[in-house]
């Protein structure tokens, strides 16, 4: 009889905590996001707009009808990046070493700016992936050594994709070690994701794709920003003037290609 009043009492107890939350979503106006980019030969942007929580459209929202260019400063050639599709905007301008790029995003009358500046092409010693004992459990690192450029402060961004698709990041800085080897470590996965064929383990026979990319501070700081905005709660930092979203960079970049065949790791 004690243990049934008790059930009763719980189910009561739980029936009672029991509130349907109604979570009051703020309207606001969409903002611009601009991911854009000054390489070799090539300058390109991608333009979308933000969307509110509860847009259930799955496609990005492109934005058209945009005047965008890219100049050389001080006081150089102007280049008008034509329209593509779906939101992407592109011209091609030979990437000069050791230049400053300033990019101008036109919408409806006004105008948001940023700049930057392309570096030396990254140079990459090596990359490979070793297994690496971590509290009782191993973890596959892919391990990537590069060489410091001693004549300019170097700032990195570092992507690796797996299968043409994202799957880690990270970006780096050495303004203090001029000429030195740099390190980065990519942890991939442990040992058992990958033997248990979990989605964030890598799989056997999986490409790999890694791109490295020399940026400048203000790339950097952006990107930096974005990285750690997760562990001190706040927003990134603006890249853009006039309240646009995302970064503008001149780089050059260097791509190393391998593929995981776990038997091979040691």
């Amino acid at each position: 009889m004690r243990n049934e009043r008790l059930i009763l009492m719980l189910a009561i107890l739980l029936t009672a905590c029991e509130k349907e939350i109604d979570l009051d979503y703020r309207t606001v106006a969409p903002y611009y996001v601009a991911e854009m980019e000054v390489k070799p030969g090539l300058a390109k942007a991608r333009l979308t707009t933000t969307r509110a929580v509860k847009d259930s459209r799955v496609e990005d929202t492109y934005v058209e009808g945009a005047t965008v260019t890219v100049t050389l400063t001080p006081g150089g050639k102007a280049y008008q990046l034509g329209y593509k599709g779906k939101g992407i905007y592109e011209a091609k301008v030979a990437g000069i070493e050791g230049q400053e790029y300033l990019a101008d995003i036109e919408i409806d009358g006004r105008h948001y700016t940023s700049t930057s500046t392309m570096l030396s092409k990254p140079v990459i010693n090596s990359f490979t992936l070793t297994w690496k004992d971590v509290v009782g459990e191993r973890i596959l690192f892919g391990d990537l050594r590069l060489q410091d450029c001693p004549t300019e402060y170097n700032y990195y961004f570092m992507h690796l994709y797996r299968n043409n698709i994202g799957y880690r990041w990270a970006v780096m800085r050495d303004t203090s070690n001029p000429g030195d080897e740099l390190q980065q470590l990519f942890s991939c996965s442990t040992e058992t994701e990958i033997r248990k064929g979990d989605t964030n383990g890598l799989r056997d026979g999986d490409r790999l794709r890694l791109e490295v990319r020399s940026i400048d501070k203000r790339a950097f700081d952006y990107l930096y920003s974005l990285q750690t905005m997760d562990n001190n709660g706040s927003n990134p930092i603006e890249n853009f003037t006039g309240g646009m979203l995302g970064y503008f960079s001149a780089y050059q970049s260097q791509t190393y290609n391998t593929v995981f065949h776990i038997d091979s790791i040691h």
